[in-house]
């Protein structure tokens, strides 16, 4: 357990705090302890402007964000904030919300849309209007073919899937702006709701009430949600969900006309200037202030825990689903001809590669491959920050094969070597466990993050 020097909590703005962090890291040169939750009390609201218009695992604490985009130390108002991993907008959102441009990358075409849309100023009467339309319309259809999903009737109660089938027919025939974007990412997050997969898992896992005690609470709830399932009125269910959102939406209203967020690109380790032109790189030292929290070794399957939604969606046909993984950072996939033991060039790192080779050849080159193509993403975001512009990343340390892998340090000392200089180190103790889950039975529950802080 980390505790949290209280003198912390005594600094009476962002900027005076950060000024001791440095000044206490440049002394002892040890990470320094912090709870984000209890300095930032008036942040515990979970229901924050768009933030929960979409689930998502491992989001970020959207304190962390918060304390450094609200922080004249790191940046001023309209200068450009990147998020290279944004997922599905967090740090984007809160930097509009601090009078900061935005610009973000993200290998998963669902989180891409999802940080489009939650970023979005929309007309909530318009909204109103096309979800009445929208929903009527639906209901109206008397036949319609049902999409490609994978095991669809394994997912789905058959009635489910008609209803689905007919809202998805009616948001497809809305014009292609930013409001039918909203009625799909709406649509999205009513999927895996209105499925068997467990709630309370990231990846879809079927509910099955015979892994508890028979006719024991869980057993029982189980047994009740899957009855509820099967006569679920999914169009009630979408209503809902888009009314929530539309109620978000019109918050939005508070961010400044001068400010905007764009989703640039889908690959970290090659930022371009634009999502829909490839062939542009974003400038050199264009940007003011980099913040991120990149997937983490042994972490999240985010291609694996969206794919119903992609399927439904239609944002990548079934087959394409592994050529999708392919492009995401930390995967697991990997054939057994492509195992060979990986040398990073950061020294320390190199050392456990060899001992965790000998151990399992599959799990060296997994977090292996990850310390590359991190390199390869750290170099591009180095690239476009500006001289004097701030690095702030925040990861976490995993186990493999019962050995830690000290994600941070290795990070901290390649950046290091490029030149940047770490300002300090801050330690907080996730206390929703549920963010990570095991992988494998190697590896561990992530349960604190560090906050890395660089200068270039």
């Amino acid at each position: 357990m980390v505790f949290m020097n209280k003198k912390l909590l005594e600094y009476e703005s962002n900027e005076k705090l950060t000024e001791y962090l440095i000044k206490e890291y440049s002394v002892s040169n040890a990470p320094i302890s912090i709870s984000f939750r209890d300095l930032l009390p008036q942040m515990n609201k979970s229901d924050r402007y768009t933030h929960l218009i979409h689930s998502y695992p491992a989001k970020l604490l959207v304190h962390i964000p918060y304390f450094f985009l609200n922080n004249f130390y790191f940046s001023k108002e309209r200068d450009t904030v990147l998020d290279p991993f944004c997922g599905t907008g967090t740090v984007l959102l809160e930097a509009n919300l601090a009078g900061r441009n935005a610009v973000g990358a993200d290998a998963n075409p669902l989180a891409r849309k999802i940080a489009s849309v939650k970023t979005q100023k929309l007309d909530n009467k318009y909204l109103e209007e096309i979800l009445a339309t929208l929903i009527c319309q639906a209901k109206q259809f008397q036949k319609v073919d049902l999409p490609n999903v994978r095991n669809r009737d394994f997912w789905f109660p058959f009635n489910t899937q008609i209803q689905l089938a007919k809202i998805l027919c009616a948001i497809n025939e809305l014009p292609d702006d930013k409001y039918k974007a909203f009625y799909e990412v709406c649509f999205s997050n009513c999927i895996k709701k209105v499925s068997y997969a467990d709630p309370r898992i990231a990846v879809p896992v079927k509910l099955n009430p015979d892994r508890f005690e028979k006719e024991g609470d869980r057993y029982k709830k189980i047994k009740k949600r899957l009855i509820d399932l099967d006569s679920l009125d999914v169009f009630e269910k979408f209503n809902t969900i888009c009314s929530e959102n539309i109620i978000r939406i019109k918050n939005l209203f508070e961010i400044s006309d001068n400010v905007s967020s764009h989703v640039i690109s889908e690959d970290a380790k090659v930022l371009t200037a634009s999502i829909n032109d490839k062939s542009s790189r974003l400038k050199d030292k264009s940007i003011d202030m980099i913040l991120t929290s990149p997937p983490y070794a042994g972490a999240q399957k985010y291609i694996r825990s969206s794919s119903l939604n992609l399927s439904w969606l239609g944002l990548t046909a079934n087959e394409d689903l592994k050529s999708l993984d392919k492009k995401s950072i930390g995967r697991e996939n990997y054939l057994l001809s492509e195992l060979k033991e990986i040398k990073t060039g950061i020294e320390s790192a190199d050392e456990l590669l060899s001992v965790l080779f000998n151990k399992n050849k599959l799990r060296a080159h997994i977090v292996g491959n990850y310390l590359l193509e991190m390199k390869e993403a750290l170099d591009e975001s180095i690239r476009v920050l500006k001289s004097g512009g701030y690095f702030i990343i925040v990861i976490g340390n995993n186990k493999v094969c019962d050995i830690e892998f000290n994600t941070q340090e290795y990070l901290t000392e390649y950046i290091q070597q490029k030149g940047l200089k770490l300002q300090f180190k801050l330690i907080d103790d996730i206390k929703s466990y549920g963010l990570m889950t095991k992988r494998n039975k190697t590896a561990d529950i992530i349960s604190r993050e560090w906050i890395l802080v660089f200068k270039k």
